[in-house]
């Protein structure tokens, strides 16, 4: 019972903690017209390139598995059914809706955002962070609104380059077992898609963008010793993931239900 106890009261002062500083960035919002946008140049275009370019390998690679996968099975099992004419409807449910963005909102937080935690941390343990502080700089200014419009930024373009990526790289993979006409094929998914699937994928990398970066760098300003950073840099990753497993399905059941 203490346990559950202790549980519930580690769970109240996280979130406490957690609005406090969402608090405090949003009032550091109201000095933005104080902000010059060659300060942040810099973090934005790395934490974009980092994010964005350094993860196409891996996104690129993940994405041509997956997709392989979902459309040989698919191309295997739907004429068994008699279900073959919904080839592209699994396809867009399947990819565009679910795995791409969040397969993506994935390796976005294993990548960046647990570099983003560590170095917030390192920064904070070496003084820079209070030595930007004594210079009259707003760090939740400085430090995180950037690093969120470079993973917004980031994100949406790893989401549509994962869902180019499965569709045509899955197909090629796909004709290996499975011969499909390549216009019967495209037109099966242009007629599957819908302005639905696009707006959630724009609502889904805004909501993941704002979030990874928010969280991690939360958990970036909690270490209080060099020992304790591998420990938050580890709660970060892990309570980003549990909460985008959340806020996913949130969302699919807000515009599919």
């Amino acid at each position: 019972m203490n346990y559950l106890i202790q549980k519930y009261n580690s769970l109240r002062d996280g979130i406490r903690g957690f609005y406090r500083f969402v608090r405090s960035i949003i009032f550091s919002l109201r000095s933005i017209r104080y902000l010059r946008f060659r300060s942040i140049y810099t973090i934005m275009i790395n934490q974009t390139r980092f994010t964005g370019v350094d993860a196409l390998p891996i996104i690129i690679s993940i994405a041509l598995m997956l997709g392989g996968t979902v459309i040989i099975q698919a191309t295997k099992n739907f004429p068994k059914f008699g279900i073959e004419g919904f080839i592209g409807n699994l396809l867009v449910i399947i990819i565009a809706r679910e795995l791409g963005p969040f397969v993506t909102a994935m390796i976005v937080v294993s990548r960046s955002g647990s570099a983003i935690a560590a170095e917030i941390a390192t920064q904070k343990q070496n003084k820079e962070i209070l030595s930007l502080e004594l210079m009259g700089i707003d760090t939740r200014l400085y430090i995180v609104f950037p690093r969120i419009l470079a993973t917004i930024l980031a994100i949406l373009s790893l989401i549509v380059i994962f869902d180019l990526t499965a569709f045509a790289g899955g197909y090629l993979i796909s004709l290996s077992t499975v011969f499909i006409p390549a216009g019967i094929f495209v037109q099966a998914l242009i007629d599957a898609f819908s302005f639905k699937d696009l707006l959630i994928t724009v609502v889904k990398s805004l909501i993941y963008g704002i979030l990874i970066p928010t969280i991690c760098c939360y958990y970036g300003f909690m270490p209080r010793s060099d020992f304790q950073i591998p420990i938050f840099v580890s709660r970060a990753v892990v309570r980003t993931l549990l909460i985008l497993f959340v806020i996913n399905a949130l969302i699919s059941a807000v515009f599919y239900f």
